[in-house]
């Protein structure tokens, strides 16, 4: 079956020295793996997923039950109320890193939505429709996905997980089992492909290859023949440990083989092949390396094997032991050492694939950016590189179901005028007569502002807390989501930074090795600056870095423990050297935990930070009921906060008028001339 695919490429990569080479050279079939504890980097021993992987499963992250968290009565609800975040993020950072995205599961009676269990058949059939369409709009491009999950007699029934339950009321609400068994999968196949018209349609299930390989084969081929527009079949491969066990691991191929060949048969339609969830769990590296050369080296030159997903590579951070391809430090196993000789040699590289597994089934047509970030404003280059080798005769471009433009060379420019999400579609015919088209989003995001609007001032002290607003990958890079620390929830901001409440104050919480925080500042003078940062770690594993582009300096320190969490500590770095101007300083953690409070910069020989340091800023009175009052300084601007995040009251003058304040918590951002300072006030009627 010819697919009509596109996928967004980022071109803007960093560049990959041979030894951190992509494992696979062989495009044709991809070698992906999953998320690991719900993120895609491991932070482990510096390894970078798109330098080994290049295709990403969300182990979880995708799933129904992971998504859809409450009954909804129309798309645009679902799409607006349920959990997309942590798969939004993995899904634009497939596409801004060339990686292919595989989205895991459609249905599935485990880690199904808890609220379904108390709906109606038809009521769930409602929402199965709109689960479908949601997925459909927010992700567009799919090139490959799991439909149906686990569906064989006596699979994902587990009654404490309600498995039992669910499972007659979705198949009663899929219109029952009918002559074939299976009619109600082959109707969620349909919606689907109702759906999904351009992706490729897996079914997916476990003990293949062991203790149901005639039923899977019975499954699968009862699916083709009942007139499911199914186009591929996995295998979980989780069962490898027990046909080492069982059986002659020196024959695993021809059961590969005698599983497709029966499908083929039996169906009367020969499908695509996934290994979707290869593991072995073997401590004793030795074992490993038999089980995985014998098993992985017949499914990779199998030319009916379209792709193979590992699950998971880090060990410790798997969901079975001794899984890992790597230890917990990031060191290569003997199995990751096989692996990457095998992958590199002639045999690897030259496998053949029917279907060319990342291409999923078809010639393929990518659109290629020249950069990965799209910023307002700023002229986006484009332009097509194609699996068709007759060339193209006519390219056209469509925005927002708008035609753009058309190209004869398949390059175009463009620039975005407005911030969002934005759907292109290219058609192309070719000199064949081959035409290819397909819908993919991109997302224009607007420049960083300054928090507040004006740049921070160096000389200064600049609160952490007050980075830059704007996106993810922007602005900040945060690896959990939500604005979660210490029991507390969307405190002072509402983005997936983690703020806590201090004493007097706000501090940056739970930041994690590899996040940072992006400012804006404005350095009134050349020369060199005193550096000190006000910190909280209770590890001896804290390090970070402190750069500026325009000033093109960096420094970095480690940061040993200063206590217990929650206390904090003045710590000196090193000196810097700025010169003049509005820019760009980014904080970044390349180390582990640690909380930030703020950090201050003085010029060396100049009069320091803050004019009034003797005379302190407060607000008075403090509790309050009417009025209060700036006292110390004079600021620029004054904002009070309430706890939601939300600003309430703004002003230009150190008395300010409460009284149609409610009583409770709040935050006073007093900014100044030369510092930002945030002070608690508690209101009381």
């Amino acid at each position: 079956m010819k697919k009509n695919l596109l996928m967004l490429a980022a071109a803007a990569l960093l560049n990959i020295g041979a030894a951190d080479a992509q494992i696979n050279q062989n495009k044709c079939k991809f070698l992906g793996n999953i998320t690991t504890r719900g993120q895609i980097e491991p932070n482990v021993g510096g390894l970078k997923y798109a330098n080994l992987w290049d295709q990403l499963t969300p182990e979880n992250e995708s799933k129904w039950g992971s998504i859809a968290n409450k009954k909804v009565s129309s798309v645009q609800e679902a799409i607006s109320s349920w959990n997309w975040g942590s798969c939004d993020r993995e899904y634009n950072w497939c596409k801004q890193n060339g990686v292919m995205f595989k989205f895991h599961v459609l249905i599935w009676t485990s880690q199904f939505p808890s609220y379904l269990l108390n709906l109606s058949n038809s009521e769930i059939r409602q929402q199965i429709e709109i689960w479908f369409q949601a997925v459909a709009q927010k992700y567009p491009d799919l090139q490959v996905m799991d439909v149906v999950n686990e569906a064989l007699p006596g699979h994902a029934e587990n009654s404490n997980e309600k498995g039992d339950v669910f499972k007659p009321k979705l198949i009663d609400a899929l219109g029952g089992k009918g002559s074939s068994g299976y009619d109600w999968i082959i109707e969620a196949f349909k919606l689907a492909r109702k759906y999904f018209p351009n992706t490729v349609l897996v079914y997916n299930d476990y003990n293949t290859f062991t203790w149901q390989k005639d039923e899977f084969i019975d499954l699968v081929s009862k699916l083709v023949k009942g007139g499911a527009p199914i186009d591929g079949y996995g295998h979980q491969s989780h069962d490898l440990d027990d046909y080492y066990k069982y059986k002659d691991i020196t024959k695993f191929g021809s059961t590969l083989k005698e599983i497709h060949d029966g499908i083929t048969q039996k169906g009367g339609r020969e499908l695509q092949c996934y290994i979707t969830e290869y593991d072995i769990s073997q401590g004793d590296d030795n074992t490993f390396v038999k089980i995985m050369e014998n098993t992985f080296k017949p499914m990779w030159e199998a030319d009916y094997v379209s792709g193979i997903t590992l699950w998971g590579f880090v060990n410790g951070a798997t969901w079975r032991d001794n899984t890992g391809l790597v230890t917990s430090t990031g060191a290569d196993r003997k199995g990751m050492i096989w692996l990457r000789d095998y992958m590199a040699s002639s045999t690897g590289k030259g496998a053949t694939a029917k279907f060319c597994g990342k291409n999923a089934g078809g010639n393929s047509l990518q659109i290629e950016i020249a950069t990965a970030k799209i910023i307002l404003g700023e002229e986006v280059s484009l332009s097509l590189i194609s699996g068709n080798e007759s060339g193209i005769k006519n390219a056209t471009l469509y925005i927002n179901d708008k035609k753009f433009m058309e190209s004869k060379d398949g390059n175009f420019k463009w620039t975005p005028e407005e911030a969002g999400t934005y759907t292109l579609k290219v058609d192309v015919t070719y000199n064949d007569g081959e035409e290819l088209s397909a819908p993919s989003n991109l997302i224009v995001m607007e420049p960083n502002k300054p928090y507040g609007g004006t740049a921070a001032v160096i000389p200064g002290k600049i609160e952490a807390e007050n980075y830059d607003e704007g996106y993810p990958g922007l602005a900040y890079y945060d690896k959990s989501e939500g604005n979660s620390c210490d029991n507390v929830t969307n405190f002072y901001r509402k983005d997936d930074v983690d703020l806590k409440e201090i004493t007097n104050g706000v501090a940056v919480g739970s930041f994690q090795g590899e996040e940072w925080l992006s400012y804006t500042v404005n350095v009134k003078e050349d020369g060199e600056y005193y550096v000190t940062m006000r910190l909280g770690e209770g590890n001896d594993s804290g390090s970070l870095s402190v750069s500026f582009d325009k000033s093109d300096s960096k420094q970095e320190v480690k940061i040993n423990k200063i206590g217990d969490w929650g206390e904090f500590k003045e710590v000196s770095l090193e000196k810097m050297t700025l010169v003049e101007g509005i820019q760009n300083m980014v904080i970044k953690n390349t180390g582990d935990w640690i909380d930030i409070d703020w950090i201050k910069f003085e010029k060396v020989g100049g009069a320091g930070v803050e004019a009034t340091e003797n005379t302190p800023i407060a607000v008075v009175p403090n509790p309050a009921s009417s009025m209060i009052e700036i006292t110390g300084t004079t600021p620029t601007s004054v904002e009070i906060i309430s706890a939601t995040g939300a600003v309430v009251k703004k002003s230009t003058d150190k008395v300010l008028n409460i009284s149609d304040l409610t009583s409770g918590n709040y935050m006073v951002r007093i900014v100044t001339e030369n510092t930002v300072m945030i002070k608690k006030l508690i209101v009381e009627k």
